[in-house]
């Protein structure tokens, strides 16, 4: 029974950081590491995700180290001081509000075709946006317990819809697509694949749900990164095996999804539809999983519970501003997303947690259940993440 309480665990905890990590982003990633080929498209994404990989660990540590239902407020409050703090807290609103705003843009479109589709509703602009948000609203709302089984059924259709997808395109794949290799090009995929392996928000709400099990938050953090790095792979090798240049290259001008370009491959109208229903189950589990943990970040700042009439505040206070926001005028936040992926995902997910466990370990002298890596390998993952903050300054300007 405790094995299979274990096991059940680790399912859930690996499906809420997979659903918070594969999001509408993962369709633009082989926009981008096409021209690298095939190698150079493994091998950068392999490397980001030991990166993540290693950097969540540690966050996990410094949890940790903490009192239940502490967030990042509190951690970087203690170990890197109210300075410290108000960088966090700033760069985290920016960064996890920015990823609504986007949501909310890209999802209620979506949303209001499916209702119209099925349903006759025809719903559009702001009262979309409203609908969108009002659903999974109620469902954050409502508590981890309702987030889990809602995530699990969602995390059913993102793979069944992302199993359709790779089965139009497998069979056209072409082997002698693989041979080209630009390794310098593939690089440059790096600012956006962090973003795209991004989950670290959601540790702190799964380790106080979990009641501060180590071993099955380990367990879940490298499952729930194993399975967007297996989706990640075999998305871009389908693409890179069967798209031409030529079709990558107009999407990338039109700012359309891959999957439209597949459509056009595939001459299959119905590519575009499941292309769509993958898209929604994509942005919707991230919604979820990023709402989630800021009900948990607000709350630490504001000291609130997170149950009951608190709970309805926080998500109010979760869902509200990126709801009017995107309502006015979403293309203000273009910009904002793309500084925020290299800039605030590079920062929260990599100097954060690294300075964070330097600071516990060889200052504060703080022990640890188990201690990952040592003096040398956080120096080495501090400047990584330094490193890929001038790859994106040198990309954007």
């Amino acid at each position: 029974m405790a094995s299979q309480s274990f096991v059940s665990q680790v399912i859930r905890g690996s499906l809420l950081i997979s659903g918070t990590a594969i999001g509408a982003g993962m369709l633009g990633i082989p926009l981008l590491t096409y021209q690298a080929g095939a190698f150079p498209a493994t091998f950068i994404t392999i490397a980001v995700w030991l990166y993540m990989l290693a950097t969540g660990l540690l966050l996990l540590e410094v949890t940790l180290w903490m009192d239940e239902n502490a967030n990042i407020l509190s951690m970087s409050k203690r170990f890197l001081g109210y300075k410290g703090r108000a960088l966090a807290g700033i760069v985290y609103l920016f960064l996890y509000y920015s990823l609504m705003v986007a949501y909310f843009s890209a999802g209620s479109p979506l949303l209001s075709a499916f209702l119209q589709g099925v349903f006759g509703i025809e719903v559009s602009g702001a009262s979309a946006n409203f609908i969108f948000g009002a659903l999974f609203f109620s469902i954050v709302a409502l508590g981890l317990r309702i987030v889990d089984r809602i995530n699990y059924i969602l995390m059913m259709g993102l793979g069944a819809s992302f199993i359709l997808l790779l089965g139009v395109g497998i069979k056209d794949i072409k082997p002698e697509s693989f041979i080209y290799a630009d390794y310098g090009k593939g690089v440059l995929a790096a600012p956006l694949l962090l973003g795209a392996f991004g989950y670290h928000n959601v540790i702190p709400s799964l380790t106080t749900y979990f009641k501060k099990n180590a071993r099955v938050m380990r367990f879940a953090i490298i499952g729930g990164t194993t399975i967007p790095l297996i989706v990640y792979l075999l998305w871009q090798w389908m693409i890179i095996g069967t798209m031409s240049e030529e079709l990558v290259l107009d999407a990338v001008d039109k700012g359309l999804p891959i999957t439209q370009a597949l459509m056009v491959l595939t001459h299959k109208p119905w590519t575009s539809i499941t292309g769509q229903v993958f898209s929604f189950f994509a942005i919707v589990t991230s919604t979820i999983g990023v709402a989630f943990a800021m009900v948990d970040f607000i709350g630490d700042g504001f000291k609130m519970k997170r149950n009951g009439r608190s709970r309805f505040v926080l998500s109010l206070l979760t869902f509200f501003p990126p709801f009017l926001l995107s309502a006015i005028d979403p293309s203000l936040f273009v910009i904002a997303l793309s500084l925020a992926g290299g800039f605030g995902e590079t920062f929260l997910n990599g100097i954060l947690p690294v300075a964070m466990v330097y600071k516990g370990r060889y200052i504060s002298h703080l022990g640890s259940e188990y201690r990952l890596f040592g003096k040398k390998m956080l120096v080495f993952l501090f400047t990584v993440a330094v490193l890929v903050i001038v790859l994106e300054f040198f990309i954007l300007f």
